[in-house]
């Protein structure tokens, strides 16, 4: 999954929790991923239509795709999170390490079983990527949903606050479809490489949003 794990971080963004904190707390675990990749820590091979949505056989991912470690992973997001946001207090903890966590349950419904449980455990996956139709759709249901929860939340300080919303979806729903209907990167590195670039970029967009939009008074 891809944009779709950016719904909910979407959907909670308000008061505790900012729309650019949120996007980078539900792809943490492969913003974690990328560089691990590149290190040779974690492995990942370029099989063309490996699935029906993507090319990528990602055959060893224990440090940052296992179950323990996104469990793990969540609780030192939310602690740091808390740490470093006291205004957000537990609250805003808590929302963090539930985002960075769904990033493993949408993994879970979409990925092939190449998810461990634990370090050497069995591995485990339901395969929707198998059915590209109903995954892309899954993809952009959430972030419609979430994107349609921030903006009834949220008020344009002004014309900017309308554009950029628009923005993000256009480039959100371009690079999913680039993903699931374009070629396969040349290399492992490239994917990483590419993978770090989408995710930041992502990430100052919606810091954008956030400030061209305010919290509607409740």
């Amino acid at each position: 999954m891809f944009i779709g794990h950016y719904g909910p971080a979407a959907g909670v963004a308000g008061k505790r929790v900012k729309l650019w904190h949120g996007f980078v707390a539900v792809q943490f675990l492969d913003i974690l991923w990328a560089p691990f990749v590149l290190l040779g820590i974690e492995k990942v091979r370029i099989v063309e239509n490996f699935t029906a949505s993507n090319h990528f056989d990602l055959y060893h991912m224990p440090y940052t795709h296992s179950l323990v470690m996104a469990v793990f992973w969540s609780l030192v997001a939310g602690f740091f999170y808390q740490a470093l946001r006291k205004s957000a207090g537990l609250t805003g903890a808590t929302i963090i390490a539930g985002l960075v966590f769904s990033h493993w349950i949408f993994d879970f419904i979409t990925h092939k079983p190449d998810l461990e449980l634990w370090f050497g455990g069995p591995k485990v996956g339901l395969g929707l990527w198998d059915n590209r139709t109903v995954a892309v759709g899954s993809e952009f249901l959430l972030l419609i949903a979430g994107l349609g929860a921030y903006l009834m939340g949220t008020v344009a300080k002004g014309v900017s606050g309308r554009i950029a919303p628009a923005v993000l979806f256009i480039l959100l729903a371009a690079a999913q479809i680039y993903g699931n209907f374009g070629p396969p990167p040349p290399d492992a590195a490239m994917a990483a490489q590419s993978a770090i670039i989408a995710y930041a970029l992502f990430a100052a967009l919606a810091g954008w949003v956030d400030a061209t939009r305010s919290i509607k008074n409740t």
